[in-house]
């Protein structure tokens, strides 16, 4: 629990917006170049209905988890919840290099 109370929450909170950019990217880029689907239908129908909307839906809750995080930065769960949400997009996006970098040598070899 320390652990968490001593990790720098501002500049994990940066990272989590940076990380739900380039989610939102790197899915774009796997959509439009057929590697991949959108698994979500809500966000499936976003992105085909208007790419703002599908950007702005995907970057709306970092922002919302940054303006909202001063005022309740004294309680632990937000710490924590924040932590939780870096490390998630964190895995996303390494799992998002991942399926890029298999595309790419697949498209050499193929």
């Amino acid at each position: 629990m320390s652990v968490i109370l001593r990790l720098p929450i501002r500049g994990l909170l940066l990272w989590l917006l940076f990380f739900s950019l380039t989610d939102a990217v790197f899915t774009d880029i796997g959509i439009r170049l057929k590697f991949i689907t959108e698994l979500n239908p809500f966000v499936s129908w976003l992105y085909n209905w208007h790419s703002i909307a599908y950007y702005g839906v995907k970057l709306i809750f970092p922002i919302l988890f940054l303006l909202i995080y001063p005022r309740l930065s004294a309680r632990l769960w937000i710490r924590y919840s924040a932590v939780i949400l870096f490390l998630l997009y964190l895995f996303v996006n390494m799992y998002h290099l991942l399926w890029v970098v298999l595309a790419l040598v697949n498209s050499h070899h193929g």
